[in-house]
Formats: structure tokens, C-alpha cells, sequence
């Protein structure tokens, strides 16, 4: 599947668009309830660590497998 390369001219359209988006967005509302802003907050720490969490243990999972091939490599160099 071959896709066209992107011109410059494409990129500063692209960008011309999502900057008229970003000067007509709406502002943010605020949150004056206190309990709904603990809520969200709360949600935003928990899904952080949810995200780190799953990343640390793709990376030690994957520790094993890179380990002895980096130390191969460094073998080799040495």
C-alpha cells in the first residue's frame, strides 16, 4: 500500500486547519463541583499508573530476550 509523501504545502494546510480549530474551540468549562473534580483527578492518577504499570512490566518481560543479545553485542565490540 503505497501512499503518497505529504508536500509542504499539504503540512502547512494541515496546520493552517488545526490552528482556525484550536482559535475556535470552546474554553474549557469549569468544574465547580468539588467531587466531581476529585473524581477526575483521581481517574487521571489512577489511568498514569495503570499506563506505567503496564509499561514496566512489558519491559522487564522483554528484559530476558534483549539481555543476552545486548551482551553479545558488546561481546563482540570488545
Amino acid at each position: 500500500m503505497n501512499k503518497p509523501m505529504p508536500t509542504a504545502s499539504d503540512a502547512a494546510g494541515l496546520v493552517n486547519e488545526m490552528r482556525m480549530l484550536v482559535q475556535t474551540a470552546e474554553p474549557p468549562t469549569e468544574i465547580g463541583d468539588r467531587d466531581q473534580l476529585e473524581h477526575l483527578v483521581s481517574a487521571r492518577v489512577a489511568t498514569v499508573l495503570m499506563v506505567l504499570m503496564v509499561m514496566i512490566i512489558f519491559v522487564t518481560s522483554a528484559l530476558p530476550d534483549v539481555g543476552p543479545s545486548l551482551a553479545k553485542v558488546v561481546e563482540a565490540h570488545l
